[in-house]
């Protein structure tokens, strides 16, 4: 019975445990934009090591990869425009809280990749040494460089209104500033 409901106690557990961080961060905390190309550059540092495979690229592979990449962008746009900013005019320092929106943003991708999987395994997820598909490296691949996108656009959104509410300033305030 319990084995049954196995690879279904997973995801429910993550998205338990990704719901309570969202949750935290509705709070507000300190944001410091000079940070934000930390993420992003990481990711695609591991984006870059993963595209050293011996998988052909072909031209559906490569239309994969845009369309996901260009997912990526829109979702991370559409995340990071749903993240409200503050200014503590006291410090200088920009407060960063995720909206309601954001989070149901972010759970709705989160959760979607659970239904997909479910969905493309036809419930039955494959063995410990399986493969899903012959071409699991090109569905990795592109779920890498979604997240590259996500996280990019998100950064790069967010560091734009940072700057729009310091009132354009090329130099950040040292309390904001990492």
């Amino acid at each position: 019975m319990v084995k049954q409901f196995m690879p279904y106690l997973m995801p429910v557990l993550v998205m338990g445990l990704v719901f309570w961080r969202m949750r935290k961060q509705s709070q507000g905390r300190p944001l410091k934009p000079n940070r934000l190309w930390v993420r992003p550059a990481m990711l695609a540092l591991f984006a870059l090591l993963a595209f050293i495979h011996p998988a052909p690229i072909t031209p559906l592979s490569l239309a994969i990869f845009v369309l996901c990449a260009a997912a990526g962008v829109g979702l991370g746009y559409l995340s990071a425009r749903h993240q409200q900013l503050t200014l503590d005019p006291a410090t200088g320092a920009i407060i960063s809280k995720m909206s309601p929106v954001g989070i149901a943003l972010f759970l709705a991708i989160f959760a979607s990749r659970y239904i997909v999987r479910l969905v493309v395994e036809g419930g039955q997820p494959p063995g410990p040494f399986e493969h899903p598909s012959s071409s699991v490296l090109t569905y990795t691949d592109a779920a890498l460089l979604f997240a590259l996108g996500l996280v990019a656009a998100q950064a790069w959104e967010i560091w734009r209104r940072a700057k729009a509410l310091l009132g354009g300033a090329s130099k950040l305030p040292d309390s904001v500033a990492g």
